[in-house]
């Protein structure tokens, strides 16, 4: 943990989920490319909007996309 921390920037870190609804799974598997394209892009855009709004802050994002399982399923 020691060796971990102090790779770390010295800058607040915070972890956001973002969910998808079990109702628009089909369509996440139907045409991935277009819905998680739209996904991170209108992540990435309510993250940074929020902070300005809120922290006068421009940020820096990193997505990791984590799905239902392993399989995509």
């Amino acid at each position: 943990m020691d060796a971990q921390q102090r790779d770390l920037l010295p800058v607040p870190y915070f972890h956001v989920v973002f969910t998808v609804p079990t109702e628009l799974h089909a369509l996440f598997l139907a045409a991935p490319k277009a819905t998680y394209s739209l996904l991170f892009a209108a992540v990435a855009e309510t993250l940074t909007q929020v902070a300005l709004r809120r922290l006068g802050a421009k940020i820096a994002v990193t997505a990791i996309l984590h799905t239902w399982t392993q399989l995509l399923l």
